[in-house]
């Protein structure tokens, strides 16, 4: 039964026009992957089809198929991390009542950057850090070298300088890759 706007079915106008949109949006997106997944445009060939007329008056289309070759992205490779080693270690004259100051070489075997390092003060007979600081390497180019430092302090450093007075104690210093 029709409706007093002379539609026959319940549904607005406006819906069916969005309707029919969406589904050529839909269409419309699988012909973007077709393409995009073998490169192969149907609608270009579509509109660059050539007509032509016969004698009886109808026409016939020709089409030709193309198959376009799409460049290759080229591809670039990264740049080699940085990757520092140690060279050579140094106290930075001798330790203080609570604290040590210390510095090393560097060599960066990678690529251009920057790294951190951190230095220990050890026990002289054990592998027992007392203080630790760490530090940042300066951003150093490839097989080229560096130094840094930095100064370590703590309540344990200071303690065992009290009780050990004129004691000794040792660096190890790691970069922090």
């Amino acid at each position: 039964m029709a409706d007093e706007s002379g539609n026959s079915d319940k549904e607005p106008d406006y819906k069916k026009v969005g309707a029919v949109i969406s589904m050529i949006g839909g269409a419309v997106s699988v012909l973007v992957g077709l393409y995009s997944l073998t490169g192969f445009n149907p609608l270009k060939e579509l509109f660059s089809s050539s007509s032509s007329s016969t004698s009886a008056g109808t026409s016939t289309s020709t089409w030709t198929v193309v198959r376009e070759e799409r460049s290759r992205p080229t591809t670039t490779t990264r740049p080699a991390p940085p990757d520092f080693s140690v060279r050579s270690t140094q106290w930075d004259g001798p330790c203080g009542y609570s604290w040590c100051s210390m510095s090393a070489v560097f060599r960066n075997n990678g690529g251009v950057g920057n790294g951190s390092a951190t230095f220990y003060v050890l026990l002289p007979d054990e592998n027992q850090y007392l203080a630790l600081c760490s530090t940042v390497l300066p951003t150093t180019a490839e097989d080229s070298v560096t130094s840094a430092g930095c100064t370590a302090s703590s309540g344990p450093l200071q303690q065992y300088f009290q009780s050990h007075p004129g004691g000794t104690v040792r660096m190890d210093v790691r970069v922090d890759n």
